[in-house]
C-alpha cells in the first residue's frame, strides 16, 4: 500500500499505485455509515466500494491510505484530473477576488472571459454566429433547455432520440433515454419521443456488419421522415451523442453524422449534439463532432466544460435564439467559480496540446486493450475515440444469443471491475446489460499509468477467465496511515481535500443559519438548551465530521445569538466584516503562534505592519509600538502593569521584574472615573495592588470625569503620603459612550508625573471618522487600549495595546533559550507580550484594511453616530419610552414607561428588567440593561451600520407589545 505524501512523489515516485496482494474491499465504518444513512438510489458505491480521502491527477487515495488509478474521473467531468494545481489556484484567486459565487445571469468579467474561451474552443464555423445559454448546473438541464428551444423554435412537439441514448434523469431527458430498466417504474415521462436505431456494429438491429448497419439506419430514418404513413410526426429535433457513453462507448461513424446532418437540414429538423460526456478533448478532438466536419444547430455541454465544477451550457446559432426573457432559468446558471475553472481548463488543454495527446495516448491505450482482447475469449470488441474507450464483455465460452450475437456477460463484467479495483484500478461499466467496461481517464494520464491500467485489466481478466486456479494473494494490509490521519490537514497533494470539504460544508450550514434567522435567538428555553448540550457524548461515540458539522449547525449555530440580526443590539459585539471572517480561516488553518519568527514568519511582519499602521493612525510618534492582545481586558492590564513597573523604577530605581513589589506598593494608587471599565479594578487586583488601590473620581451627568475633582483627589492622595502613579482616561464608556477630556487629562498627567493610559476599546475607532477631533490628546497617552473587535468590525478576539515609547516594553521582556534567545536577530513578538502563544489576529485587520479601508470604516462610524442621534430623538419624543441620557457615541439609554398611571418607580424598574429578560429568552430582542442615576435602564448599543430606521421602529414596536403582555401577566 502507498499513499500521497507530496507533490513530487505524486507526480513521479507514486505515478502508479502499489498494491501488495489484493486490496480488501470489505466495507469499513465510513462505508457502513453510508449504507445506513444514504438512500438506496446510490449507485457508484455499490460497484466501487471505497471512501475517498483525497486525490490528485489520475490518482485517488481512499480513507485507508490505498492509492487507485482512476479511469472514471467523475464520469468524464475531471478532464484535468483531480486537484490540478492551476485549477486550484484559479479557485482561490476567484474566491479572493470579491466576486460572488453565483450571479444568476448577470454578467461579470469572469463570465465574459468564459464565453470567449468557449467560443474560441469551438470550430470557427460554428462559433462565428453562435450564442451561449447558461443553464442549471447539470447536463440534464442543458438538454431540457435544448428540448424547449427546439420545440418553441419549430412549433413542433415530437422529439427523436436513439437506442442506447443517455441524456439525463429528468422528466424530459429520461423520456429520451434508451435504458428501459431505469425508467421502468416511471410514469408520465415526456410524451412524443420516437427512438431511432444507432449504429452499433456488434449488435446491429438489421443483422448487418460494419458500416452497412449504419447505412441502413440512415435509410430507415430518412424513409420514416418522408413516409406520410409512418405514424411519426416530424420531430422538432433529433438529439444524438456523437459517442454514446452510458450506452456502451459507441462512436457514431463520421459519414453517418454527415448524412444525419443532411437529412435534418432537408427536413427542417434541428440537430442537437449532446457532448456532455464526450466533449472537451476526450475523443482526440475539442468536440467529438468536429471529426465529421458537420455543425449542429444546438450543442449541449456540461461535465468537463466547468473545469471540474458544476456547469452546463447550450451553444446554438443565433437564428434560432427564440427565447423570451426568463423562459428558461436556473438559480445556479451564474456559477462564477465554474466559469473561472472552465476558462482555465480550456486554456490548459489548448496550451498543453491535451486534445492531441488524448488522440495519441488513446491510440496507445486502445492498442493495449486490443492485445488483451486478442488473448482472451471474453472481450467481444474494443472501441472508442481518444481516451473514451470501452470493452464489451461476453461469455468466454462463446455462446451466442438468439440474434446470433456474442452473449453478453454482465456478471463477469462486474467481477472484472471489482478485480481491477482490488488491484488498484477504478473503471466503470455500462452499455447493454451492463456488459461494457468503460474507461474515461483524465487527459493528463501518463503512459506509465496507461501501462499500469493495461496490466491490471489483464491480470483481473486472467484471475477470472483462465482455467488455472487463482493465485493465493495475501490481503492488502491497512497501511502506514494511523486512523487519525484524516482528521488533519496534510501538506501532500490532495492533503487539504478534507479541509476544503469541511469548510464548504460549514459554510453551507452557516449560510442556512444566517439566511433562516428570523430573530436574534431561537427562543429555546435556556434549561432545555443546557440539557441538550450536556447530553452530547464526548467519550464513547465518535461521529463523522460531516455529521458533527450538521449537528453543530442544528444545535449550536441555530441556538446561538445572531449578532447580525437587527434586534441583537445589547453589547459592544459587532457583526464581523467578511474579509475578517475569511482571515479567520487562514488563521485557524495556518495556526501560527505569535511567539517567535520561526513559528510565525510572515505573520510576524504582518502584525508589526498592522501595529505600525495603528500607531500612525493615533499619531503616537516615531518611537511608538504595540502588540496584539485578546481585547480590552488584557490591554488595560498590560498598560497598568507597565505603568506600575515604570513608576517603581522612577520612584526608587526598583525593578519589580526581578525584585517583586517594593515595600511602598501599598501606597500606589491608580486614578480613573467612576464610569471606567471594571477591568481597571481587576487589573489592580491581578497586579498585587488590590482593588482598593483604584481611586474613582466623580463624573458629570454626561459620564465624563470631573477635572476639578480629579485635581483635588490627586492633591489629597499626595497629602496623605500616597503615591498616585497612573491615570486612566476613557474614550467611550461602556454605558454612556462618554469620552473624557483627553487633552486636559494628558496635561494633568504630565504635570503630576502620572502614566496616562487611555481605554479606547469602544471609542478608539473615532480616529477613522470625521469626529476624530473628539479624541484630541490621545496622541499624548503613554499607552492606549484599542479593540479591533468592536467598531473596527473584527471577529472576537482582536485587540491591541499601543505605546508611545516602545522602550517601555522592556518590562515584559524575559528570555527563554528555546524561544527568544538573546543572540537572535530575527524579531520575536513574545518580547512585547504577557502572553506566549497568541493568535495571528493581525491578519484580520490587514485583510480588512486592504478590502474595506479606513475611509469606509470611518464613514460607517459617522453613519452610526447620526443614526444614534435620530433614534435618541425619536425615543425622547415617544410617549411610551423615556430617554435617560444624551448619547455620546452609539449608545441609547432609555426605559419603557408606558402608561404610568398608578405605577411606582420600583414597578417601572421591575417592568424594564422583565422586558430585557423576556425579550432575550423568547428570542424577540437582545437588549442591554444597566443603571442610570440608580434606576434600571435599557440600552441599545448601535453598532451595525447596515440597519435602517425601520428596523428600530420594528424593534420598539416589539418592545411595546412585549411590555403590554408582561403587564397583563402581572395583573
Amino acid at each position: 500500500m502507498n499513499n500521497i505524501n507530496d507533490l513530487d512523489k505524486m507526480t513521479h515516485t507514486l505515478d502508479v499505485p502499489v498494491v501488495n496482494g489484493l486490496y480488501n474491499l470489505e466495507p469499513d465504518q465510513i462505508l457502513l455509515n453510508q449504507q445506513q444513512n444514504e438512500s438506496n438510489v446510490r449507485s457508484y458505491p455499490r460497484r466501487i466500494p471505497i471512501a475517498i480521502e483525497k486525490a490528485y491527477g489520475a490518482l485517488v487515495e481512499d480513507t485507508r491510505g490505498q492509492l487507485f488509478l482512476d479511469c472514471l474521473a467523475g464520469a468524464g467531468t475531471l478532464s484535468l484530473g483531480y486537484n490540478h494545481p492551476e485549477i486550484n489556484r484559479e479557485i482561490k484567486t476567484q474566491l479572493d477576488s470579491g466576486l460572488p459565487y453565483q450571479t444568476l445571469d448577470i454578467t461579470t468579467p469572469v463570465k465574459d472571459k468564459y464565453i470567449r474561451a468557449i467560443l474560441d474552443f469551438l470550430p470557427e464555423e460554428f462559433a462565428t454566429n453562435a450564442c451561449v445559454q447558461f443553464c442549471g448546473p447539470s447536463g440534464a438541464d442543458a438538454v431540457e433547455a435544448a428540448i424547449k428551444l427546439a420545440k418553441q423554435t419549430t412549433g413542433r412537439n415530437t422529439m427523436a432520440a436513439f437506442h442506447g441514448a443517455y441524456h439525463g434523469m429528468t422528466n424530459g431527458t429520461m423520456a429520451m433515454m434508451g435504458n428501459l430498466s431505469t425508467k421502468a417504474r416511471r410514469q408520465g415521462l415526456m410524451a412524443d419521443v420516437h427512438f431511432l436505431p444507432f449504429p452499433y456494429p456488434l449488435r446491429c438491429p438489421y443483422g448487418l456488419k460494419g458500416d452497412e448497419g449504419a447505412k441502413q439506419s440512415l435509410r430507415y430514418i430518412e424513409r420514416m421522415l418522408c413516409d406520410d404513413e409512418s405514424g411519426v410526426q416530424k420531430p422538432a429535433a433529433i438529439i444524438v451523442e456523437p459517442v454514446q457513453g452510458e450506452g456502451g462507448v459507441i462512436p457514431a461513424p463520421v459519414f453517418w453524422l454527415q448524412e444525419l446532418r443532411r437529412i435534418t437540414k432537408e427536413q427542417g429538423i434541428l440537430l442537437i449534439f449532446d457532448e456532455i460526456q464526450c466533449g472537451v478533448g476526450k475523443t482526440g478532438y475539442n468536440f467529438a463532432f468536429e471529426e465529421s466536419g458537420v455543425m449542429p444547430d444546438i450543442l449541449c455541454l456540461s461535465k468537463a466544460v466547468g473545469g471540474g465544477l458544476p456547469m452546463s451550457l447550450l451553444v446554438f446559432d443565433k437564428s434560432i435564439d427564440t427565447w423570451l426573457p426568463g423562459e428558461h432559468t436556473g438559480t445556479f446558471r451564474g456559477n462564477q467559480l465554474a466559469m473561472a475553472t472552465g476558462t482555465k481548463a480550456l486554456e490548459i488543454i489548448t496550451r498543453d496540446g491535451l486534445t492531441q495527446y488524448a488522440q495519441e495516448a488513446g491510440h496507445y491505450f486502445r492498442q493495449g486493450l486490443q492485445k488483451i482482447a486478442n488473448q482472451t475469449t471474453c472481450i467481444a470488441e474494443v472501441r472508442g475515440k481518444g481516451l473514451m474507450l470501452g470493452m464489451e464483455i461476453v461469455k468466454p465460452c462463446g455462446t451466442r444469443n438468439k440474434f446470433d450475437e456474442p452473449e453478453a456477460d454482465p456478471e463477469l463484467t462486474a467481477n472484472i471491475q471489482r478485480a481491477a479495483l482490488e488491484r488498484g484500478l477504478i473503471i466503470e461499466k455500462g452499455g447493454r446489460q451492463g456488459s461494457v467496461l468503460r474507461l474515461l481517464p483524465p487527459l493528463i494520464i501518463s503512459y506509465e499509468q496507461i501501462d499500469f491500467a493495461l496490466d491490471v485489466i489483464q491480470r483481473a481478466i486472467e484471475s477470472l477467465v483462465e482455467s488455472q486456479p487463482k493465485v493465493n494473494e495475501e490481503m492488502q494490509p491497512l497501511g502506514d496511515h494511523h486512523p487519525w490521519h484524516h482528521h488533519f490537514i496534510q501538506t501532500s497533494a490532495g492533503g487539504a481535500d478534507n479541509f476544503e470539504a469541511a469548510l464548504n460544508q460549514t459554510t453551507q450550514v452557516l449560510k442556512s443559519v444566517f439566511e433562516g434567522a428570523t430573530k436574534p435567538y431561537s427562543g429555546l428555553e435556556p434549561q432545555q438548551l443546557q440539557q441538550m448540550i450536556n447530553d452530547l457524548d464526548l467519550d464513547e461515540v465518535q461521529l463523522p465530521l460531516e455529521t458533527v458539522i450538521e449537528q453543530t449547525g442544528e444545535l449550536i449555530a441555530n441556538n446561538s445569538i445572531i449578532v447580525q440580526h437587527p434586534n441583537c443590539i445589547a453589547h459592544l459585539h459587532t457583526p464581523p466584516l467578511l474579509p475578517a471572517v475569511a482571515a479567520e480561516a487562514f488563521i485557524s488553518a495556518l495556526n501560527q503562534s505569535m511567539d517567535s519568527w520561526d513559528q510565525a514568519s510572515a505573520a510576524t511582519y504582518v502584525e508589526q505592519k498592522v501595529l505600525d499602521w495603528a500607531c500612525n493612525i493615533f499619531k503616537l510618534g516615531p518611537d511608538s509600538d504595540g502588540v496584539m492582545t485578546s481585547g480590552g481586558t488584557q490591554s488595560n492590564l498590560m498598560g497598568l502593569l507597565l505603568a506600575r513597573d515604570f513608576a517603581a523604577e522612577r520612584i526608587s530605581g526598583h525593578n519589580i521584574q526581578k525584585q517583586g513589589l517594593p515595600d511602598y506598593a501599598a501606597k500606589l494608587r491608580i486614578l480613573c472615573s467612576d464610569k471606567s471599565h471594571f477591568t481597571v479594578q481587576k487589573s489592580a487586583s491581578l497586579m498585587g495592588l488590590g482593588e482598593n488601590s483604584v481611586v474613582c473620581v466623580d463624573t458629570d451627568l454626561n459620564g465624563t470625569i470631573k477635572l476639578d475633582a480629579l485635581l483635588t483627589t490627586i492633591a489629597k492622595l499626595k497629602a496623605e503620603g500616597l503615591l498616585p502613579f497612573a491615570l486612566v482616561a476613557t474614550a467611550g464608556t461602556t454605558d454612556h459612550g462618554a469620552i473624557d477630556d483627553l487633552a486636559s487629562m494628558a496635561d494633568i498627567a504630565e504635570q503630576q508625573e502620572l502614566w496616562l493610559h487611555v481605554d479606547g476599546a469602544y471609542g478608539g475607532a473615532l480616529m477613522l471618522s470625521s469626529h476624530s477631533a473628539r479624541l484630541e490628546g490621545i496622541e499624548k497617552a503613554d499607552s492606549i487600549s484599542v479593540d479591533f473587535h468592536k467598531l473596527f468590525y473584527q471577529p472576537i478576539s482582536c485587540g491591541s495595546i499601543l505605546l508611545k515609547d516602545k522602550k517601555h516594553f522592556k518590562y515584559f521582556l524575559h528570555h527563554a533559550d528555546y524561544l527568544n534567545r538573546e543572540h537572535d536577530e530575527l524579531p520575536n513578538l513574545v518580547d512585547k507580550s504577557i502572553a506566549t502563544t497568541r493568535r495571528f489576529d493581525a491578519l484580520k485587520v490587514l485583510m480588512t484594511m486592504q478590502c474595506v479601508g479606513p475611509k469606509q470604516l470611518g464613514e460607517m462610524f459617522d453613519h452610526l453616530l447620526i443614526q444614534t442621534k435620530q433614534i435618541a430623538t425619536w425615543v425622547d419624543q415617544s410617549s411610551q419610552f423615556e430617554l435617560l441620557a444624551e448619547p455620546s457615541l452609539s449608545t441609547v439609554l432609555f426605559k419603557y414607561v408606558g402608561n404610568q398611571d398608578g405605577q411606582t418607580i420600583e414597578q417601572i424598574d421591575e417592568m424594564n428588567r422583565l422586558i430585557r429578560t423576556e425579550a432575550l429568552v423568547k428570542g424577540i430582542a437582545i437588549l442591554g440593561e444597566t443603571t442610570v442615576a440608580g434606576r434600571s435602564a435599557l440600552k441599545l448599543t448601535i453598532l451595525n451600520p447596515c440597519l435602517r430606521l425601520t428596523d428600530f421602529e420594528a424593534l420598539f414596536n416589539g418592545i411595546h407589545t412585549l411590555a403590554q403582555q408582561i403587564a397583563a401577566d402581572l395583573r
